[in-house]
């Protein structure tokens, strides 16, 4: 049997092979060596100012400015490996200085720090698609969203780019974006009912060897949509890490060179087969970095160099997107620097379950609205708060999206349905005011409610009527809460979630008393 040519005889016996037939693939030229640096972040929504956080010990974090000094950084260290900035999504909705501004302010920093590609958020279309265009008119880089189509259709709306190229320093990479498939259920549903959000591996397998025909070194997946690692186990662990983007790269059969993800704020370092896939937390806490390299032999490879802290106090502020930042700022500091309540101590926000903080929400609106029960959405509740003095600001980031109230007449047989509902995962993703519901989180679907009771001692009545108020995100069937449009009576009132809970704070006992006793009480059964 003949052997294979010794290594150092190879190269010699290529170039006598390929004189002059330069026209065979196996001849044709390589490409160069190349890298890319990718910085990346996710779910910013609207942190243009850096902030305390509960765990940072009084020191700052995040910030426009800092991250742009960051990008420089990082690009200086390496200035062999041009570097692309990426965003996965959710960008705008979520702060004063964003919000007061229709998120304007926001692209305008995300200009300044340079973004080249942002993978459009379900909180994108939270103040409508007419807002969203003219905030893509003014970025200065791709928002994209391959799996967005006009519903029934297999067409993007006009304002959708499903991928982008980016050339820097002779580097060209590929960015194919997408957005979470539960959007229509996350995003207030009128707002994104014209739409239909498909499967991201099909969008990846349809437009990766589109950008890779179009002339690229690499190509970044870059979605709005998540996963989680088991805190403790290796990332290389076999289910260390698990969610739907992890299992929408794995189907795609279309390779990719790295993979940004969003939507989950965690922090995500993990590989689907081999290819490096990263999320930094959210609100500018920090920024993920990796590097990919073609070798002289055409072999590409990728790496995480981590999900790094954005520590503002480490860092001098990039000074053009500081003054932006600041002239964005000083035209609302009168309006959040307002002290509204003093908390005797700190209160969380979980994701899940019953907290004091979600009651304290729910009971605003009940007291607003003049109801019997109100619910509200644990997903509607987005920060902690800090004990003593708390301000318009710090409410306004707890519910940012303006959701209206809107009261319904009920019966008992609806309300305990959508009581259900709230259980369906085995905790609860309701706050409820006015009623105390026990219930077993191993029951079957549908028969988990056991006993409901209202602040009178009454229990509920299948037959009864009831006024239940919700804000419009549920109401309008978000969080798949169908239940509130079989209402006997919808009555939209003209009162905001924050306005209500301003309200509410307000008119309450200083230092304002906490609401311990649980709402929702688990009765496991079984041994």
């Amino acid at each position: 049997m003949p052997r294979r040519p010794a290594a150092r005889f190879r190269p010699v016996l290529a170039a006598l092979l390929c004189a002059g037939i330069t026209a065979f693939p196996a001849c044709a030229p390589a490409d160069p060596p190349a890298c890319a640096l990718i910085f990346s972040t996710n779910d910013t929504h609207g942190r243009l100012l850096p902030a305390e956080q509960s765990w940072s010990e009084g020191r700052p974090v995040g910030g426009s400015a800092a991250l742009a000094a960051y990008v420089a950084r990082e690009r200086s260290a390496t200035p062999e490996c041009p570097l692309f900035v990426v965003s996965g999504g959710d960008i705008m909705q979520g702060t004063p200085i964003s919000n007061f501004t229709d998120g304007r302010s926001t692209i305008e920093a995300m200009n300044g720090i340079g973004y080249d590609a942002a993978a459009i958020g379900n909180h994108e279309f939270d103040w409508g698609v007419d807002v969203l265009v003219e905030r893509i008119a003014d970025a200065d880089f791709a928002m994209l969203g391959a799996n967005i189509y006009l519903k029934g259709t297999d067409r993007h709306p006009d304002w959708v780019r499903p991928w982008t190229i980016v050339e820097r320093d002779g580097v060209r990479v590929g960015f194919v974006g997408a957005t979470t498939r539960s959007t229509p259920v996350v995003a207030r549903p009128s707002l994104v009912a014209d739409f239909d959000f498909r499967s991201i591996s099909d969008a990846l397998d349809r437009y990766i060897p589109e950008v890779r025909a179009a002339g690229v070194d690499f190509v970044v997946a870059v979605m709005h949509e998540g996963a989680f690692c088991e805190i403790g186990l290796p990332e290389d662990a076999a289910d260390a890490c698990r969610g739907p983007a992890l299992e929408a790269l794995a189907a795609a059969t279309a390779p990719f060179d790295y993979a940004v993800t969003g939507h989950t704020h965690s922090r995500l370092e993990t590989e689907i087969r081999g290819v490096p896939v990263i999320q930094s937390y959210s609100n500018t806490m920090a920024y993920g970095l990796g590097r990919i390299d073609r070798s002289a032999e055409g072999v590409v490879g990728a790496q995480r160099l981590g999900v790094r802290q954005a520590w503002a106090d480490e860092i001098a502020p990039d000074p053009d997107v500081e003054r932006l930042v600041a002239s964005y700022s000083a035209e609302i500091a009168a309006i959040v620097d307002r002290v509204i309540v003093d908390l005797p101590e700190a209160l969380s926000a979980p994701r899940d379950g019953d907290f004091p903080l979600g009651r304290i929400v729910a009971d605003a609106q009940r007291h607003a609205s003049g109801a019997d029960v109100a619910l509200m959405n644990n997903g509607g509740i987005r920060r902690s708060l800090p004990a003593g003095p708390v301000t318009f600001e710090d409410l306004f980031e707890l519910q940012p999206f303006n959701n209206m109230l809107v009261r319904h007449t009920m019966t008992g047989a609806q309300l305990l349905r959508t009581l259900e509902h709230s259980a369906r995962g085995g905790d609860v993703d309701l706050h409820a005011s006015g009623i105390v519901v026990r219930y077993d989180p191993g029951a079957p679907l549908g028969e988990r409610v056991l006993e409901v009771t209202f602040d009178d001692g009454s229990p509920l009545r299948p037959e009864g009527r009831y006024v239940v108020t919700a804000n419009d995100f549920i109401a309008g069937g978000g969080g798949g809460y169908t239940t509130f449009a079989e209402a006997e009576v919808i009555d939209p009132l003209e009162v905001a979630d924050l306005e209500a809970l301003v309200a509410y704070l307000e008119a309450q006992p200083q230092p304002l008393p906490i609401p311990r006793a649980p709402r929702w009480i688990a009765v496991p059964s079984g041994p």
